[in-house]
């Protein structure tokens, strides 16, 4: 099953291609609409709804299925018998765009504690990492619901601290449009500058909402870029983001099939790797604005 992640917000549905498995032909899918994610989920990785789609080699004529999921964090597509690398997928922009990026903004910018509540919700995984179900299975479940948790954690700190710095700091935000690629490289004619500079802040509020940000090689670039700040070692974190990965979009198994074992060390691992990195990146941050 290959699979590849895009941006759910602001669009209503997506184009999905990728090569034929047979034939090694470009397959093309019709628009498939974007579900609405499950709001009432307390968790990002339990508010993902599915929409199925199809797609037809037109050369060899082979079925595929195709799958779109949407969360309130992230969407991502699947398709069956298809390697990840060739997935590419088209959004469909949505009439009510600048309704969702807005929304998103608002409520990261109007978060004047999330340090706190990093550290509050990384509490409280410890918390029921310490809980004894007495059922193996369901123990099971619950270690690898605290393992994604703590990436979670990790993105939203990450988002969230980036979209302050940048849109709080005319400084920083400078810094980003100068050196974030998707817009260092936009050409546009003189005569449409006063324009761009009109529209210049929605456009960085659009990126900065679009990025993924367990990416972490880029999401290090853009610190790195616009605040001046160095990431630690990403390598033990980018580990812990693949197992997530397989846990949430391969039914709990590998891509050798082999199915993943959390144990309570491991998950408290992570946990101490997440809370490292970011008192890392915080005491940086809290030091360059000094």
């Amino acid at each position: 099953m290959g699979y590849t992640e895009f941006s759910p917000f602001g669009n209503k549905a997506v184009i999905v291609k990728f090569d034929c498995d047979e034939c090694e032909n470009r397959v093309k899918s019709d628009e498939i609409g974007i579900p609405s994610p499950n709001y009432a989920a307390e968790k990002a990785s339990d508010s993902h709804n599915e929409n199925e789609g199809y797609a037809v080699c037109e050369k060899c004529d082979k079925n595929f299925d195709v799958y779109v999921y949407a969360g309130y964090a992230d969407g991502y597509v699947e398709v069956n018998d298809v390697d990840d690398d060739s997935i590419h997928v088209q959004e469909i922009d949505d009439d009510l765009e600048e309704y969702y990026y807005e929304e998103q903004i608002e409520a990261i910018l109007s978060s004047a504690y999330y340090d706190f509540y990093f550290i509050e919700e990384i509490g409280k995984l410890k918390e029921l990492n310490d809980i004894d179900l007495e059922k193996e299975e369901l123990q099971e479940t619950l270690r690898r619901q605290i393992f994604s948790g703590a990436i979670t954690c990790l993105e939203d700190y990450l988002s969230t601290t980036l979209i302050q710095q940048v849109l709080n700091d005319k400084e920083n935000f400078k810094k980003f449009v100068k050196t974030f690629r998707d817009i260092k490289n936009r050409k546009f004619n003189l005569s449409e500058i006063y324009d761009k500079l009109d529209s210049i802040r929605d456009i960085v509020k659009k990126e900065l909402v679009d990025v993924i940000y367990h990416d972490l090689p880029k999401v290090k670039g853009m610190y790195h870029d616009t605040l001046g700040v160095d990431f630690p070692d990403i390598g033990d974190l980018m580990s812990a983001i693949k197992t997530r990965h397989d846990m949430v979009h391969r039914n709990g198994k590998n891509k050798e099939g082999e199915k993943i074992e959390i144990t309570k060390e491991l998950v408290v691992y992570v946990i101490e790797k997440v809370e490292l990195f970011v008192k890392d990146i915080d005491e940086k941050i809290t030091k360059a604005q000094q």
